[in-house]
């Protein structure tokens, strides 16, 4: 500046690059408390009575704080030692000699003038690139109207992608991105992982980066402390300045308002969606016509239909030692997988849940490996990330809203099945009859009548005196009567097989040698096994 022409840099010039947002004198004996970032020091020294320790406690301090430098005169304070120049070049702090007889005032406001133009021209600028991205927002523009704006502003690629990284919107559309995109083993266009890495530990502040030749600033965008998506800028070096960071923090600011629409349309789609298929399978709508209302309504697609539910195995261990808030983000996580798994096949419309259980509709023209390859992937996901088994029982084919109450009966059915046979497989009702004909004969007092007196007194002797006679009698009814099988299966020696048959007789009075004797144990283990589910 033509002002300080005759002022010298007598240290610290490694740190003119600091930014000047205030100037302030200084002529108390102890200025350290007041001493702040971003702020030139002009002072006479006479506070300092000559002090060379003064000084450079002060220059340590300002370093401390990030302070832009000190201009001091020589007339009170003395020679600038050397000792005082090596501390300042060691700190990158610059000390700036003012002439004896130059008025601080003749420095101090041209230099306060240029800083509050420089002030003006990031309001104005600011200002600017609020009433474009209020533009969009009025015009109902989204995530690619807002990646153009920013990116004719800036002139670099654009690049907006929700918190999977998949890609919401970019500037410019086509070659000019495509070389910081990717696709994921399901075709998702994707951020190039080169990018990923720079914001996996930010926040919302912005982080600069190089590659090569290309400048990079990214950052993440968050909404209620949670992170939505991210925000990448990508320049050839010297692109990138202080007006940039202001048009990349605007465009934060109405990115985070995207997201929150965004999230409140799903959120009120979700709702609206998951209440009528819970009024559905509760019977709340009276009509088959009121139905079909609600359901034109959520564009629902026409009948007929498949239902999928599945439920956490072992939920209440699963969150165990968990915070109300932690289960609440684990089944959220949960409902995402389902969610990232089953957007990519049309023929999902619709995934809800409640609690541990969680829900999926599909149109009848799915095919039967369709829905096991997307369910075993969900089962896959879960159990990776969390430890936890999910087990799926798949209904019968809906014809019409009347049926949702016995298809879900028939899902959960299966899940009943499922567990009970403990394979973990994606279990489809159709190819489950006989159990479901034993589950439900286990509801019924006739049979419930045939399994007490059939298996009650060994399973009440087993309970008191700790003995194993029902899984033996199980096992020798599993195989028909063969007594080899039978001790195969159950690690015994024939002897001890021998005597426990015996004792199993002498209880029940019942012959274990007949084949119609056996059929009825057999029978009755099966209902029981559902009783007890």
């Amino acid at each position: 500046m033509e002002e300080w022409k005759e002022c010298r840099l007598v240290a610290g010039n490694k740190g003119v690059d600091r930014e000047i947002l205030y100037i302030d004198a200084m002529e108390v004996p102890d200025i350290i408390p007041w001493i702040k970032k971003n702020e030139l020091m002009i002072t006479t020294g006479y506070a300092m009575n000559r002090d060379e320790g003064v000084l450079l406690d002060i220059i340590k301090a300002m370093a401390k704080a990030g302070s832009s430098g000190i201009a001091l005169k020589t007339k009170f304070f003395g020679e600038i030692t050397q000792k005082i120049k090596d501390l300042a070049n060691e700190l990158q702090v610059p000390v700036i000699e003012v002439p004896r007889d130059m008025a601080f005032i003749n420095l101090a406001n041209p230099l306060m003038k240029k800083v509050v133009n420089a002030q003006n021209q990031k309001l104005e600028f600011n200002k600017a690139m609020n009433e474009k991205f209020l533009e969009i927002q009025i015009e109902g523009g989204g995530f690619q109207e807002i990646c153009a704006v920013l990116g004719e502003m800036l002139g670099c690629v654009i690049l907006v992608a929700d918190h999977r990284q998949m890609l919401l919107g970019c500037y410019p559309e086509g070659e000019g991105a495509e070389r910081w995109l990717a696709k994921n083993a399901y075709e998702d266009t994707t951020i190039q992982k080169q990018l990923k890495e720079y914001v996996e530990k930010s926040k919302d502040e912005i982080v600069a980066a190089s590659a090569g030749e290309w400048e990079i600033r990214a950052m993440g965008i968050y909404v209620k402390n949670k992170c939505n998506g991210f925000l990448y800028a990508v320049g050839l070096k010297g692109k990138f300045d202080e007006m940039s960071e202001i048009a990349l923090r605007q465009a934060g600011v109405y990115l985070a308002l995207e997201f929150s629409k965004k999230g409140l349309v799903e959120q009120t789609e979700y709702y609206q969606d998951n209440n009528f298929f819970f009024d559905l399978i509760s019977g709340n709508i009276q009509t088959e016509e009121d139905a079909v209302k609600r359901a034109r309504g959520l564009k629902w697609p026409s009948f007929s239909y498949i239902l999928v539910v599945g439920d956490i195995d072992e939920f209440e261990k699963v969150i165990r030692n968990k915070t109300e808030a932690e289960v609440n983000i684990f089944k959220d996580e949960i409902m995402q997988i389902h969610k990232d798994v089953l957007r990519r096949h049309r023929q999902c419309f619709f995934v809800g849940n409640k609690s541990d259980s969680f829900h999926c509709l599909f149109t009848k023209d799915i095919e039967k490996s369709e829905i096991l390859k997307c369910m075993k992937e969900i089962q896959r996901q879960i159990y990776k990330n969390y430890g936890a088994w999910i087990t799926i029982g798949v209904s019968t084919e809906i014809l019409s809203y009347h049926d949702f109450i016995m298809a879900y009966k028939k899902a959960r059915t299966a899940i009943t099945i499922g567990k009970k046979r403990g394979k973990r497989e994606i279990c489809f009702i159709e190819d489950l009859r006989l159990e479901e004909a034993f589950f439900e004969m286990a509801k019924m007092d006739i049979f419930r009548e045939f399994v007490d007196e059939t298996l009650l007194e060994l399973k009440m002797h087993d309970e008191k005196y700790g003995t194993p006679f029902l899984e033996t009698l199980k096992t020798l009814a599993e195989h028909h009567g063969a007594r080899k099988e039978t001790a195969e299966t159950l690690f015994l020696h024939r002897n001890t097989l021998a005597y426990r048959i015996r004792r199993i007789e002498q209880l029940t009075g019942a012959d274990l040698n007949d084949p119609d004797v056996l059929f009825q144990v057999n029978l009755a283990m099966k209902i029981l096994a559902y009783m007890e589910a």
